[in-house]
């Protein structure tokens, strides 16, 4: 792969992409803000859920961690059940 790589940049006569950049181009895609990190605390500070978002999630997880929980104890159940139909047949 590295023999591929270094023959392609033998052969080819073009200038790599990163030259024919103008000055500034950078500036119309970069991120607005500071990142979110230990270095800049002041980034953090991005919109938050509101009451009905947070509210909706909660439910969404609820009704999904209840589901799971079902789903698990029916498994259980018809392991033990079939477990218990093996030893009597």
């Amino acid at each position: 792969m590295l023999t591929l790589a270094a023959m392609r940049v033998i052969a080819d006569t073009k200038d790599p992409y990163f030259t024919s950049l103008q000055a500034g181009a950078y500036d119309k895609v970069k991120p607005k803000g500071k990142p979110c990190d230990s270095a800049f605390k002041e980034g953090c500070q991005g919109p938050r859920l509101g009451k009905k978002a947070t509210l909706a999630l909660a439910i969404v997880i609820t009704v999904v961690g209840f589901i799971i929980v079902g789903l698990s104890i029916w498994y259980i159940l018809l392991l033990v059940r079939s477990s218990r139909l093996g030893k009597i047949g």
